[in-house]
């Protein structure tokens, strides 16, 4: 279900291309996004998963946050900021919102794709803090925030690497982490895809690493996405290519493997890869199977789409 790629740029000429986008200057830093290492815990919303990264307070009563909200089957939306506590009562102050919408429907000229928008003056957030331990948060207050989060690394300990559903329940989490990425590139999914053509451009994971994205060709346009030791939250580290090849209509296919680990608190990670050779593309929207490997067993091919086994069920939500 995840747009790993360009899913089509509509390239509309070469007249175009100084003015495509947000952030058209050569150069110019495009995700700003800032590095929050901290805790991480995860709700599910209706299907969606909903990531949540405290960063410690260290002595201060302000420390930074990052919201990261998957909305099924396409939709992402990331928030950053800072959060303050006195008592129970903690208030988030969010700064930064980045949003990828689902525009599954519509054709890749008309897409909005990926932006960035700075909350000025900040939109503060106001939870309870029901009960803390160091497995579970219950938030209270905002419907935005409020929710049962469980510690991430705590629940991908549940994923079996010896299970049947084990390839389709790790190449699910290593989603979460492509999807977020997505939302943090300006254009992602659109016609604004553009503004690499003939450039690559780096993007920091939230947590470490990079992804860098380019494109090549104007007309049958290639795009090339690589993540370097890439992750967005505690759980899911990413390393590999993923490439896509359409025309200006968004119709083509996927290629390249991505390798992903799975961090799993007091056990080994699990460690496989992704095969795109099998996935289509009509009007940038996927079809066919991701073939998954993991540890070194048989490839196991994972339907596109929503996800079969739920997130609920690989990590006991």
């Amino acid at each position: 279900m995840s747009r790993l790629a360009l899913g089509g740029a509509a390239l509309v000429g070469a007249g175009l291309l100084a003015c495509l986008g947000p952030y058209p200057n050569v150069g110019e830093k495009l995700d700003g996004v800032d590095q929050v290492n901290g805790t991480s815990y995860i709700a599910l919303d209706g299907g969606g998963a909903r990531i949540l990264i405290l960063a410690p307070f260290d002595g201060g009563r302000t420390a930074p946050f990052t919201r990261i909200d998957e909305q099924q089957p396409r939709a992402v939306q990331t928030l950053q900021g800072t959060y303050s506590g006195q008592n129970l009562d903690v208030d988030f102050s969010s700064t930064t919102l980045f949003t990828l919408p689902n525009e599954a429907s519509t054709p890749v000229s008309g897409r909005s794709g990926a932006s960035r928008k700075q909350l000025s003056p900040p939109t503060v957030s106001r939870v309870h803090v029901d009960s803390a331990t160091s497995e579970v948060l219950d938030l209270s207050g905002s419907g935005s925030f409020a929710g049962r989060y469980r510690r991430l690394l705590g629940r991908t300990a549940l994923v079996d690497g010896a299970a049947p559903d084990a390839p389709a329940c790790a190449f699910h989490l290593a989603n979460l982490a492509v999807e977020s990425s997505e939302a943090r590139i300006p254009g992602f999914n659109s016609a604004g895809m553009t503004q690499y053509l003939n450039r690559v451009e780096p993007f920091e994971g939230i947590l470490s690493g990079k992804v860098t994205v380019g494109l090549v060709g104007l007309f049958s346009p290639v795009s090339t996405i690589t993540f370097t030791d890439y992750a967005d939250f505690e759980g899911v580290v990413l390393d590999g290519v993923q490439i896509s090849s359409t025309d200006t209509s968004g119709n083509g296919g996927l290629s390249g493997v991505l390798g992903f680990r799975i961090q799993r608190d007091g056990l080994p990670p699990l460690e496989g890869s992704v095969d795109y050779g099998q996935v289509s593309l009509s009007n940038g929207n996927e079809s066919g199977n991701y073939l998954v490997t993991l540890d070194g067993g048989a490839t196991v091919p994972v339907p596109t789409g929503r996800r079969i086994p739920p997130l609920e069920q690989c990590l006991g939500l």
